[in-house]
Formats: C-alpha cells, structure tokens, sequence
C-alpha cells in the first residue's frame, strides 16, 4: 500500500515533467512497432544489438529524409530558374493597394519560426526515442507485461491486437501515398506539367511526411503556376490535387485499415477524424490503434465474463 501510494503520487509529476515529450515518444513507439521485423532481421545479420538498432534507425529515417531533401531541392531548382518579374508584378500590386503592418508581420514571422523550432526540436527527439525503443522497446513492454493483473495469453492477446493496429495504419499511409501519386499523376499530366510522372512520384512519396504530406510538392507548384499567370493550370492543380488527397484520405485508408483490422470502415473513418482532432496530426494514427485497442479490451472483458463461449 505505501509503494502504491508513493507511485500514484509521483505519477502526475512525473506526466508533468514528460508532457513536452510525450509526442516525439508517441510517434517513435509508433515507428519501431512498424519497423520491429526489420529490426529482428537486422539483429539475425548484426550481433550488437546497438549497432542493429543504429542501422534500422537510419533505414527508416533514411527515405523520409531523402524525400524532403529532394523535393525542397527541386522547388528551389524551379523558383531560382523562374522568370521573377511575375513575382516583382505581384509584390508592386500588393503594396500598392494594401497597408501592412509591418510589427505584427514581424510577431506572425517569430511565431511561425518559433512554431518550426518546435517540431524540429520534435522530430530529433523521436528519433532518438525511435534509437532507445528498438535497443530496449520489448524488455520493456515485457516487464510492464509482467505488472499488468491478467493472465499472460490475455496480456499477449491486447499486446498483439496494438501491434497489428499499427502496423495496418502504416499499411494504410503507403497504400494512401501510392493512390495519391496516381492522382497527382492524373492532375499534372491534365495541367501539362514538364515531368508529371517525376512529380507525381515525388509528391506520393512525400505522403509518408507527418503533417504536411503532398501538399510540400503540389502547393508549390500551384503557387508558381498563378505567379506565371497560368490560373487556370494553378486551379488545376489546387483543386485537383486537394480533392484527391482528402477523397484518398477519407475512403480509401479506413477500408486498407479496416480489411486488416475487422473494423467497419465508417469507424475507421471517424476514428481518424475523432484522434486528428483530439491530438492533432499524430491523432491520424493514434484514432484507429485507440479504436482497435478499446475493441480488443471489450472482448477480452465479454471472454472473461462468459468463459464458455470462448
């Protein structure tokens, strides 16, 4: 009784103290559930487990990187090789007609860089929690296994159900990113865009970045399109692309999730919308695996209280 009243008494403080951290840790515990069978591979080829770890890390991480590298080097490529009068044309007519105000730009300007520290700050802290969850991630799920007051094929049943969650809702963002590079595909080819097919690739696999997605590559394009004077391509493209990313979005990953997790489509729908608006953009992946969890917790209490329907 005084160990558990210690506990429970340390417990807020400690919720206080990991609160700024407890994004990056959701979405590194996320991640090395996904790329846990690349990590029990790479630990069959590597005998340390650090090294083995490091090495599924950086595999990763590695395409991510490689995306948005690729694409802010060719949006750079493009704006620099432009014709900037179009750019000078819309900078005179803003002036000409508008008054700014020149101290809350510069307070919106420190926000939004105050906001971008932030989630880089973020996305170092995950993958450094990424780098200790593959090192240490199942001794410690297995001690924490031992504490909960359940039968262990119980503890394993929820354990494995949280697992496949997960792993389908990444299934569900490549599937998601596969469809929007044929739509991005379709909509840059309609707005004849030079190498719609290198864009439409660029931009699907930019799908896989959190938050912003394809809307890193397509956005661009459309804001340098209206620049040139090419409305109607920039519409185009907008429109096109916005329609087809949410109409990706809403249809097409809660049936890939749901078909691996035996939910109803619809639930999974509204779980997605139901956790990005509780958590924001992580909530896009936390709605279906709290949805999958809280069905599995439901059966296992429905087993234990009527034991011989099992």
């Amino acid at each position: 009784m005084v160990l558990g009243l210690a506990i429970a008494v340390l417990l807020p403080v400690a919720y206080r103290m990991a609160k700024p951290f407890l994004t990056a840790f959701v979405l590194a515990a996320i991640l090395a559930v996904a790329l846990d069978p690349l990590q029990k591979r790479t630990s069959r080829l590597v005998t340390r487990s650090s090294l083995a770890a490091l090495l599924t890390t950086l595999v990763g991480l590695v395409p991510i990187l490689a995306i948005i590298l690729l694409a802010a080097m060719t949006i750079v490529r493009e704006i620099k090789s432009a014709d900037l009068s179009g750019i000078w044309r819309v900078g005179q007519l803003l002036n000409s007609g508008v008054s700014i105000d020149r101290e809350a730009a510069i307070r919106k300007a420190a926000a939004e860089l105050t906001q971008a520290g932030g989630a880089l700050f973020t996305i170092g802290l995950a993958v450094l929690f990424l780098y200790v969850l593959l090192l240490h991630g199942r001794g410690w799920v297995g001690r924490i296994a031992e504490l909960v007051p359940l039968d262990k094929e119980v503890t394993a049943r929820i354990l494995s159900t949280t697992s496949d969650a997960i792993v389908a809702n990444v299934d569900g963002i490549l599937a998601v990113g596969a469809a929007d590079a044929i739509l991005y595909g379709i909509v840059f080819a309609i707005a004849r865009i030079p190498s719609p097919v290198l864009w439409a690739l660029v931009a699907g696999l930019s799908t896989l970045v959190p938050i912003v997605g394809g809307t890193i590559v397509w956005l661009p394009i459309a804001v340098i399109l209206a620049i040139h004077g090419a409305y109607a391509k920039a519409v185009i493209v907008g429109v096109g692309c916005l329609a087809g990313q949410e109409v990706v979005s809403m249809f097409l990953r809660p049936r890939v999730i749901g078909s691996r997790l035996q939910q109803p489509p619809l639930v999974i729908a509204l779980s997605v919308l139901g956790g990005a608006d509780a958590f924001g953009a992580l909530g896009i992946l936390l709605g279906p695996v709290i949805v999958s969890v809280l069905a599995a917790l439901a059966r296992e209490f429905r087993m234990q209280l009527r034991p011989e329907t099992n």
